[in-house]
C-alpha cells in the first residue's frame, strides 16, 4: 500500500499516540467549520460531574479517522493471512488495490462525520431548523440534502454535516482531488449517489458497504471504538476499556454478489461481548449519571419554554429571522454555528431567547452555576432474554410518562418537575448495519452471515435498559414526597406487568 507516503503531518493524542495526517486533511482540519468543534464538548454536561471530561468533538473526530484507517490497514493484513490459510472464495483479495484517493475519502468521511453538530451536541437537535426553513435558507443548490430528510420535516445534525462538508470542499477547492459525493455517501447511506467501486480483471466490486461499516455499524465501529476509550480516559471511570488488538486481528473483508463487506470472525465473539459490556457500563456509570442527566433535562425544559414563548418556532429569535428569512443564506447559517460554542450558547444565546420568562431564566442560571434539580425518584429496568432484533418499547416509555404526569401533577406544578427516560439497546440499529459474521463450518472453511441473522450467537449479549428518573425543582420539594415516590413505583410496576426484569431499583432523595 502506497498511501503511507501521503501521511506527512502528525498530531499527538493522549488516546492513540501519534495521529498522522495528509496535506488534504491538514487543510480540512484548519477550516473554521472544523476548528469550531474545539468549542463543542464531546459530552455536553459531563464535565460538571467528572471535571476532566472537557474533551471536544474536535479530538474525537481525529480519533475516529485514525481508528478507521487502522482498521483498514488491518483488513489488508488479515486478507493476506486468511486467504493463504483457508483459500476461501469469500475473502476479498484485492483490498490492497483500492486507490489512494478512495482511502483518502474514507479518512475524510471519518474525520467529518460529526462536523454538523451544533453547540451542546445532541442537545441542540431540538433547536435545528425544519426542512421548509432549510430550503428557504439554502435554496435549490442542496436539493439532494432535502431528499434525505424524512417526511416529518425534522432536520438532523447529519444533514447539516452534509451541507458543511460541501462548503468545506468548495472553500478549499478539493473537488478535483477527492470526490465529495463519495465522502458524503460514506456518512449518509441514503444519499443518492452510486458509491465507490474498484475493478479487477473485469470484475466490478462495490466497496462502499465496507467503508461505511468502518465508520458506523453495530455493534462495533471506529466512532464507538474511539469514544469508549476517550470518554473513559477523560472521565476517569475505567469501564470503557476493551481489547483493541484482538478486534483488529479478527476483521476480514468478504465479498458477496459484487459487494465488499466488513466481517468479524466467530472466534472474536468474546471480544465483541467485552466491547458491548464496556459500552453498556459507560452508559450506566457515566453518560446516564443522575447529575449529568439532570442538567440535560433542565436544558430540554428550557427548550420547551422557548418554543412556548415563540409559538412553537425557535428560528426567528435563535437564527435572526426577524428581518425575514429571505435575507438569510448559507453564509448566515455558517456564521451562527461559528459564533456559538457550547459556552457562548448557554451563557449568551439562550438567555436572549428566554427574556421575560422567570422559570426558564432560573433553569439556565442553575445550569450555569451548577445547581442541579433534585432526583425525587429513580428506577432502572434491565431486560434480558431478548433478541438482537428487539428494539426499545416506545409504548412503555409513552405510558410511563403519561401515567407519571397524571400522578405527579396531583402534588407538583408541571413547571417544577421533569420526567427523564433514557434507553440503551446494546444492538441499536443492528437492522441498518451491513457487517457480517464469519462462522466456521465443519470442513474448516467459513461461511458469511449477516450480523442480524446471527441471533443464535449474539442474543446472549443483548440487553435493553430503561433509566427512569423524576427531577424536581429543589425549592418545590413536596412534603408528601414519600407517598409520591411510592405511588410512582406502583404505577411503574403495573405498566411493566409480567415482562422479565432483572433489576428494578427505586431510589428517593432524602434531602
Amino acid at each position: 500500500m502506497n498511501f503511507e507516503k501521503h501521511l506527512n503531518g502528525k498530531i499527538l493524542d493522549p488516546i492513540h499516540g501519534t495521529i498522522r495526517i495528509t496535506e488534504i486533511e491538514r487543510q480540512v482540519i484548519g477550516h473554521s467549520l472544523f476548528q469550531r468543534l474545539r468549542g463543542v464538548k464531546q459530552n455536553t454536561f459531563l464535565y460538571k460531574v467528572f471535571p476532566s471530561a472537557m474533551h471536544s468533538r474536535f479530538e474525537h473526530s481525529l480519533g475516529v479517522m485514525h481508528v478507521a484507517y487502522k482498521m483498514f490497514v488491518n483488513l489488508i493484513i488479515n486478507s493476506y493471512r486468511y486467504d493463504s490459510k483457508y483459500h476461501d472464495k469469500l475473502i476479498f483479495k484485492y483490498i490492497d488495490e483500492i486507490e489512494d484517493k478512495n482511502i483518502q475519502e474514507l479518512r475524510l468521511a471519518a474525520l467529518l462525520h460529526d462536523v454538523g453538530h451544533g453547540p451542546m451536541s445532541h442537545q441542540f437537535d431540538s433547536f435545528l431548523l425544519n426542512k421548509e426553513q432549510l430550503i428557504s435558507v439554502l435554496g435549490p443548490k442542496f436539493h439532494d440534502v432535502y431528499e434525505l430528510i424524512d417526511s416529518d420535516g425534522k432536520v438532523e445534525h447529519e444533514h447539516i454535516s452534509v451541507i458543511f462538508i460541501r462548503k468545506i470542499f468548495d472553500d478549499l477547492n478539493l473537488n478535483g482531488k477527492v470526490n465529495v459525493d463519495n465522502v458524503i455517501k460514506l456518512i449518509e447511506l441514503n444519499y443518492k449517489y452510486e458509491g465507490i467501486f474498484i475493478i479487477n480483471k473485469g470484475h466490478k466490486f462495490d466497496i462502499q458497504p465496507l467503508f461505511t461499516s468502518l465508520i458506523s455499524s453495530c455493534p462495533i465501529d471506529s466512532d464507538r471504538m474511539d469514544y469508549l476509550l476517550r470518554d473513559s480516559y477523560f472521565s476517569g471511570v475505567k469501564c470503557g476499556i476493551y481489547n483493541v488488538e484482538r478486534i483488529l486481528m479478527s476483521i476480514v473483508p468478504v465479498t458477496e454478489k459484487g459487494k465488499v463487506y466488513l466481517a468479524y470472525k466467530e472466534s472474536c465473539l468474546d471480544s465483541i461481548s467485552e466491547f458491548i459490556f464496556s459500552r453498556s457500563s459507560l452508559f450506566s456509570q457515566v453518560y446516564y449519571h443522575k447529575t449529568n442527566r439532570a442538567f440535560s433535562s433542565m436544558l430540554t425544559k428550557v427548550c420547551e419554554y422557548v418554543k412556548e414563548l415563540n409559538g412553537g418556532d425557535l428560528s426567528q429569535k435563535l437564527y435572526g429571522f426577524e428581518s425575514g428569512i429571505d435575507n438569510y443564506n448559507l453564509d448566515s447559517l455558517v456564521e451562527f454555528y461559528l459564533d456559538n460554542s457550547d459556552d457562548y450558547f448557554i451563557n449568551k444565546t439562550v438567555p436572549k431567547l428566554i427574556e421575560d420568562n422567570s422559570c426558564a431564566e432560573d433553569l439556565v442560571n442553575n445550569i450555569v452555576k451548577r445547581v442541579p434539580w433534585k432526583k425525587l425518584y429513580e428506577t432502572k429496568l434491565i431486560y434480558s432474554n431478548k433478541s438482537i432484533k428487539d428494539s426499545v418499547d416506545k409504548a412503555l416509555i409513552a405510558n410511563i410518562k403519561l401515567k407519571f404526569n397524571d400522578e405527579i401533577g396531583k402534588f407538583i406544578k408541571e413547571k417544577d418537575y421533569i420526567i427523564d427516560i433514557m434507553t440503551d439497546n446494546a444492538f441499536k440499529d443492528v437492522n441498518k448495519t451491513e457487517i457480517k459474521l464469519l462462522i466456521k463450518r465443519p470442513d474448516g472453511h467459513y461461511q458469511s452471515k449477516d450480523i442480524i441473522d446471527c441471533g443464535c450467537k449474539l442474543n446472549a449479549y443483548q440487553s435493553i435498559k430503561y433509566f427512569v428518573r423524576v427531577f424536581i425543582n429543589p425549592d418545590r420539594l413536596p412534603d408528601s414526597r414519600k407517598e409520591l415516590s411510592s405511588n410512582l413505583e406502583d404505577i411503574k410496576n403495573a405498566l411493566v406487568g409480567e415482562k422479565l426484569v432483572i433489576t428494578i431499583r427505586p431510589e428517593m432523595e432524602n434531602k
